[in-house]
């Protein structure tokens, strides 16, 4: 049994929220940290950052010149974070791309959008191909899961699915226990 697993959607879209908001605080600090040259705010962001709200809701989004590690590795593996938020919960497929639409979204208009105007790759990459990610990396997780997991397992579960282990951990409360083959 996974943690909500029978519980509503409101409630494991409420825990992922919460989770998913903690890991974009620090990811906007790391951000705000990074040389501008990185991420090509401009400076005196911070003072405008309302009106940057306001300007991201009321314009079209941009295709944006970022470097390709954050467009093509950085967003799909964001967008597997905010998948597996919901879905190793035991939120359906379509429930767990719905919330990481949400999540991008969030992400690119109110979070991002203190600093620049919504991306448009940003806005697609994210939540298709960290839903792709993300279900094949649900699906790796459950079947390792079925007979209990075992070191190498659990490692990888820990680095490419850390929303399993931070709703699930690997405790017998939500895991079968290790089965031994003789």
């Amino acid at each position: 049994m996974l943690l909500n697993q029978y519980s509503s959607f409101w409630k494991k879209a409420g825990r992922g929220e919460l989770l998913i908001g903690g890991i974009e605080v620090i990811c906007m600090g790391a951000l705000i940290l990074m040389p501008k040259e990185v991420t090509k705010w401009e400076s005196g962001w911070m003072k405008a950052a309302e009106r940057n709200v306001v300007h991201a809701f009321s314009s079209l989004p941009v295709w944006d010149h970022d470097n390709w590690q954050f467009n093509y590795v950085g967003h799909p593996i964001a967008g597997c974070l905010y998948y597996n938020a919901v879905r190793s919960q035991n939120a359906t497929r379509w429930q767990s791309f719905l919330f990481a639409t949400a999540q991008s979204c969030i992400w690119e208009y109110i979070i991002e959008g203190t600093a620049e105007q919504p991306s448009i790759q940003d806005l697609f990459v994210t939540p298709v191909a960290g839903s792709i990610l993300g279900e094949s990396i649900h699906m790796a997780t459950m079947a390792m899961r079925k007979n209990g997991f075992r070191f190498f397992e659990k490692v990888f579960v820990l680095v490419f699915n850390p929303m399993f282990v931070i709703n699930n951990g690997f405790g017998p409360k939500h895991n079968p226990p290790l089965k031994k083959n003789f």
